[in-house]
């Protein structure tokens, strides 16, 4: 596990599927972690699976929407005005998509909800946080993705377009932040074992807990070696 004694981290999505999986290891390798959120509920259901984890001193939680640009703001001064700083940032953004529509079947209103439920926010985020890092020796900011953005699915054409915006959203911000002190990366994934899916994933499937750590690691003094990319992590091999 990497070593984050010392470092302070927000994971925004946090308590998401992925997000809840993130901070729990982030809390264990010695991170004072930040999660911000739009509900109290949402933060009592991550307490709930943090178990004793919760209890952690160095984890912070606050209500607020850090995708709504005002909000965002508010949670950013408020934030900073407890921990000081931030060396590091964890966007693990957006939601999942069901329907299973061809795009030419898609109401447009479902199309700019998912748009601006799931990029949109990725945009405040970065807006609200990177100025935080790029005077920051050693900073990060890692951008979660779905491997739809390069792979075009039938029917998923939704998610797909939205990740190909956010992957060039993550491409757009290494070009103009590459003279700063901040480390931007876009890890991209296919299917992920949740605690959602537990009921039907694949032995193949990497975990929520893989993601977290992969993250620390990117997160941490070793992860400094790893310049601002993209970088891809499918399935694992199978078994022979």
């Amino acid at each position: 596990m990497s070593n984050l004694d010392g470092v302070h981290c927000l994971i925004a999505g946090g308590t998401g599927s992925v997000g809840e999986a993130i901070v729990r290891v982030f809390l264990r390798a010695g991170a004072t972690v930040v999660v911000p959120s739009r509900t109290q509920v949402a933060l009592d259901r991550l307490s709930e699976y943090l178990g004793d984890d919760a209890a952690s001193p160095r984890l912070m939680t606050v209500v607020g929407n850090v995708g709504d640009p005002a909000d965002a703001v508010r949670v950013r001064d408020e934030v900073l005005s407890r921990v000081g700083r931030l060396d590091a940032v964890v966007a693990s953004l957006g939601g999942t998509w069901d329907e299973r529509l061809k795009l030419v079947d898609v109401p447009f209103e479902t199309w700019r909800n998912y748009w601006d439920s799931n990029l949109s926010p990725h945009f405040v985020a970065a807006r609200t946080w990177l100025p935080v890092l790029a005077g920051r020796q050693g900073s990060s900011y890692t951008l979660l993705g779905g491997l739809s953005a390069v792979m075009p699915i039938a029917q998923y054409g939704v998610v797909s377009v939205n990740s190909a915006g956010q992957l060039m959203l993550a491409r757009v911000l290494m070009e103009e932040m590459k003279d700063t002190c901040v480390r931007i990366n876009q890890v991209m994934f296919g299917y992920i074992h949740t605690r959602a899916r537990a009921a039907h994933a694949r032995p193949e499937w990497i975990t929520a807990e893989e993601v977290g750590e992969f993250c620390a690691y990117l997160a941490s003094a070793a992860g400094a070696c790893v310049g601002s990319g993209v970088i891809q992590l499918g399935n694992r091999p199978p078994r022979r």
